[in-house]
């Protein structure tokens, strides 16, 4: 039904964006209850497919019924929302980090990832981040977003006549930047992209195309596909597992082998999240939640979906000064997450009630669906 998928699109954002938060903080106990230890695939993949998908739904009607400029509009004023975000929190962290340094006098709130360049040179460093030249660590993704909506126009207008040569397109131009090693470069600090946009619209472009069939209404299941996709997930689950405990240190050498690492995007990342997303699409995961409070809960975070990313990156750098600095211990990873869930939830029920709009109707029609999608997209 339209209406129940676009709480599922809503729910599995969420869901991303609880597990991005988890993740955010380095050594958390919790993060290892988190996808990204039960196969080659994390919460990125997802994060970037669930872009395209949602693209693809709330605006690719646009594409055939308005002039190409009026369609590519919206996305360009959502990069440009997405900029000013990246270069709020960006500063935001940055001053963070270095209250932290000042109070503590730890140097290693400065030297890790990408911090100390804007500190120890400023104009260079600030003209680095404002274009995006240099980003620093667990703040990359938004870059990348903007990327990709910048991309994204092209895509939907090639998607729309032909997907498949959509897909072809995207595939063509992933092929080459992995064989050269093309990706855009860092500034003022040596390097690249830690999320190579040329290789990253592959997934963008793998939810583009699955809201395109969805919106047409030929996804369908097949037992086959499902029983193939089953045996991989679990097979990658028992490999980055290292066989449940059994063979220790099979998993460094099985992802030294068949992993390039998150910024390429690997083959065996995009396979392992094609296969676990297929997987929880027959099983109907979504839909056996729906009635649950944790389901309701997790839609209403995905529905506000930049402004609890947005928090939640920040509260991960409180977490990751804290641990650092005050308390180090299983019992404050699992108060501090909580907590931390517990605030985004709350900051997510106050959006809801400032932005309130009538409730989706199950029997929504495919016009209904498409504007409510854009709605919930934009936030």
């Amino acid at each position: 039904m339209p209406g129940e998928r676009i709480e599922s699109i809503d729910f599995w954002r969420g869901a991303v964006l609880a597990a991005i938060f988890v993740n955010h903080m380095p050594g958390n106990i919790l993060g290892y209850l988190t996808p990204r230890n039960y196969g080659f695939s994390d919460a990125a993949e997802a994060f970037v497919f669930l872009s395209g998908l949602s693209v693809a739904l709330a605006y690719g009607r646009r594409f055939k019924t308005a002039p190409k400029w009026t369609a590519s509009a919206p996305l360009l004023s959502r990069a440009m929302r997405l900029y000013a975000a990246h270069l709020g929190l960006t500063a935001i962290a940055l001053a963070l980090f270095g209250a932290a340094t000042l109070l503590t006098g730890q140097e290693q709130f400065l030297a890790e990832h990408g911090r100390s360049a804007p500190f120890l040179d400023p104009l260079r460093g600030l003209v680095g981040v404002a274009t995006l030249g240099h980003q620093i660590g667990y703040f990359n993704i938004l870059p990348l977003y903007v990327a990709l909506l910048l991309f994204a126009p092209l895509l939907c207008l090639v998607g729309l006549r032909n997907r498949w040569r959509m897909l072809l397109l995207s595939a063509g131009i992933y092929a080459v930047a992995r064989f050269t090693g093309a990706n855009l470069p860092s500034w003022p600090e040596p390097g690249v992209w830690f999320f190579n946009p040329m290789t990253w619209q592959l997934m963008f472009a793998l939810g583009i195309f699955t809201g395109l069939v969805i919106r047409d209404g030929k996804f369908a299941m097949h037992a086959g596909t499902y029983r193939l996709a089953l045996t991989f997930t679990l097979g990658a689950a028992l490999i980055v597992s290292n066989f449940i405990g059994f063979i220790p240190e099979f998993a460094d050498v099985a992802v030294a082998h068949l992993d390039r690492g998150k910024t390429e995007l690997g083959v065996i990342r995009i396979v392992d999240f094609l296969a676990l997303a297929y997987v929880l699409y027959c099983s109907r995961a979504s839909a056996k939640l729906k009635a649950t409070a944790i389901f309701s809960a997790t839609s209403l975070l995905g529905r506000h979906s930049l402004v609890i990313f947005s928090a939640g990156s920040l509260l991960s750098v409180i977490g990751q000064i804290l641990n650092a600095t005050a308390i180090n211990s299983p019992f404050f990873d699992v108060i501090f997450v909580l907590a931390g869930l517990w605030t985004l939830y709350k900051l997510a029920s106050f959006l809801e009630c400032r932005h309130r709009t009538p409730p989706l109707a199950a029997t929504a029609a495919p016009a209904d669906f498409v504007q409510a999608e854009e709605l919930s997209f934009t936030r």
